[in-house]
């Protein structure tokens, strides 16, 4: 059950023109949100914030990631132990910080993750 703080009691309301609600209902789509989800999101972590399926994505991706680090060989294991380190970076996304710091962080690791990634996998292959 929602706090006092988290339910949601006031309605406000904006004026739109007919386009800019388009564009709202189909950004909100695309995040899978409902418009006013979509509103408050983009009104309180600002419009590149990650969304709970977000996360719920990033945190699978992670689990993916230790999984295939268990399943390598045991000769392999400074591979194994640099793929670990990628999924802790990955891991450390979920810690409390802004949302924007979240994305920003979001940026730089999925670079490192996927330049490390690589050679990782044709090695695999």
């Amino acid at each position: 059950m929602r706090s006092e703080k988290e339910k949601k009691s006031i309605t406000k309301s904006i004026k739109l023109s007919p386009l800019q609600v388009q564009q709202i209902e189909e950004k909100a789509k695309e995040k899978n949100l409902t418009f006013s989800s979509y509103m408050v999101d983009c009104a309180v972590h600002g419009n590149n914030s990650i969304t709970p399926q977000m996360a719920v994505r990033m945190q699978e991706l992670v689990n993916m990631v230790l999984e295939i680090a268990d399943s390598i060989d045991s000769t392999e294991y400074i591979r194994k132990e640099e793929l670990r380190q990628k999924a802790h970076d990955l891991d450390g996304l979920f810690t409390s910080v802004s949302p924007q710091e979240k994305y920003a962080n979001l940026e730089k690791k999925m670079g490192l993750f996927v330049e490390g990634g690589l050679s990782l996998w044709e090695s695999l292959k």
